[in-house]
């Protein structure tokens, strides 16, 4: 059942540009995320604040995010991907890469389907986190599992950065 809604909403995409019009995801989020990691071998899980700022150009994404980690800087790390809407418009789904970052990484996220009706925005997601750079630990290796949620607190169009690299629809 997934594959079917999954392969309805890219279909979507590829048919109905209006309902992926119909909504925005421009704005900033507030949110928080759980992560499970093993570095090295050893397992540990740890969570923070999160701050998005979200810019939609047609189907593309364009994300700055903050996490509250004083030992990471506060430079922002850069998504862009592509997001998709159900044929009503009523759900809107998508994936980001991360394709500018504090630090060399690969990072995937798949954003769930996130209901476009609802009064106050929100959406989760989860991330696939790939590393043998991390700041302090330069040589081992990092893998981690991440759980975003995050709720929209302004639809102003935020000032961010935005990759050069445009999306793969792969």
């Amino acid at each position: 059942m997934h594959k079917a809604l999954a392969a309805g909403l890219f279909l979507a995409l590829s048919n109905s540009a209006n309902a992926g019009e119909a909504f925005s995801w421009t704005g900033s989020y507030e949110g928080f995320v759980a992560c499970d990691r093993v570095m090295n071998g050893a397992p540990s899980t740890f969570g923070r604040a999160l701050e998005l700022h979200f810019v939609q150009d047609g189907n593309v994404l364009h994300i700055a995010t903050e996490i509250d980690d004083p030992s990471l800087g506060n430079k922002a790390s850069l998504y862009n991907g592509l997001v998709m809407a159900s044929p009503a418009g009523d759900f809107t789904s998508g994936y980001l890469e991360a394709c500018q970052s504090r630090f060399p990484y690969k990072e995937l996220i798949r954003i769930f389907p996130a209901s476009t009706t609802s009064d106050k925005f929100g959406f989760s997601a989860s991330t696939a986190f790939v590393t043998d750079s991390l700041p302090g630990a330069e040589g081992a290796l990092l893998v981690e599992n991440c759980r975003w949620s995050a709720t929209r607190v302004s639809r102003e169009v935020p000032k961010i950065k935005k990759c050069e690299t445009p999306p793969s629809a792969n």
